[in-house]
């Protein structure tokens, strides 16, 4: 039996993924936790099963490497989700590093509180330098005390998952229409909170995400931003029954967003103001709300 399983989907990030390896093997607090640790390579050419080996060697925690060659990050954590055997299966991303006590505390929430799903928070760590919105923008936090229930949650990069109440009966949690464009995640939260599925706070599950130089441009985070808010309108029209008044609510919003910060933008940048971007973005933000279709929805991975 295994108490916790780990679960890393990966793409082509050995070096990242290998700073995230050795957070996840050396935590603190765990003794007497059964784990085993799971890294999802979505990569065709497989380019994470050397960096995993040389993780695996001499450690007494499983760590095992699984190729996941269809392309999309639903279809890495679907299989992470069907490979794992723990009763809680943490998800941690291949640019994130857990602090040492990181999975003590998830598993010392979830079983505290009885919550389904329990969510940490995740900080930046910039390989450039970077000014106050980029760490606001990057920096996911709720801000609140330690078992905090939320209402809702935007994806589970940093999380913990108790596997009976999350996924059992369900073949596919995450939407491989959503594996090239992302918000899988988002909804499946969405979904599991319309079951009536608790997510709860631990702000002692911090983790820290390496942020690269190019993941700071202008184009970037405008794209970023317009497609997190995509997200939020889509999910609405793919729940069962489809929530098509709440769609109509993030549309309506976002047209309120475009007129009042589309022209406010413009004319920041037009003054060199330093505040123009973080106008922008709400402004891109608004676009996404109403251009959510499908087939409107860029690519971000591969």
């Amino acid at each position: 039996m295994i108490d916790v399983s780990i679960v890393i989907p990966t793409y082509r990030r050995p070096e990242l993924l290998a700073i995230t390896l050795a957070g996840c093997l050396t935590q603190r607090g765990i003794e007497d936790e059964r784990v085993e640790i799971i890294v999802v390579d979505n990569d065709p050419a497989q380019s994470a099963r050397a960096t995993v080996e040389s993780a695996a060697h001499g450690e007494t925690v499983a760590v095992r490497y699984v190729a996941e060659g269809r392309p999309g990050i639903s279809y890495a954590r679907n299989t992470g989700v069907a490979q794992a055997a723990g009763h809680y299966l943490a998800f941690i991303d291949d640019d994130e590093e857990p602090v040492p006590g990181w999975l003590a505390a998830f598993l010392q929430t979830i079983r505290r509180t009885g919550a389904d799903l329990v969510v940490g928070p995740v900080h930046p760590r910039f390989a450039a330098p970077a000014d106050l919105n980029a760490r606001q923008f990057y920096t996911r936090d709720a801000q609140v005390p330690t078992g905090t229930r939320l209402r809702r949650w935007g994806g589970i990069g940093n999380s913990l998952l108790d596997r009976e109440r999350c996924f059992a009966g369900v073949r596919e949690p995450f939407d491989p229409r959503l594996g090239l464009s992302g918000g899988e995640d988002t909804l499946f939260l969405y979904q599991l909170c319309r079951r009536g599925g608790a997510i709860v706070w631990c702000a002692e599950a911090e983790v820290r995400e390496s942020i690269a130089a190019g993941r700071l441009a202008t184009r970037y985070l405008l794209r970023r931003e317009f497609r997190g808010a995509q997200t939020l309108t889509f999910v609405c029209t793919a729940v069962t029954p489809p929530e098509r008044g709440r769609a109509a609510w993030w549309m309506a919003k976002g047209c309120a967003q475009m007129l009042i910060y589309g022209p406010a933008a413009l004319v920041l940048r037009g003054l060199r103001h330093r505040r123009w971007l973080p106008v922008a973005l709400k402004a891109a933000g608004g676009l996404g709300k109403v251009l959510w279709h499908p087939r409107l929805q860029p690519r971000i991975y591969h």
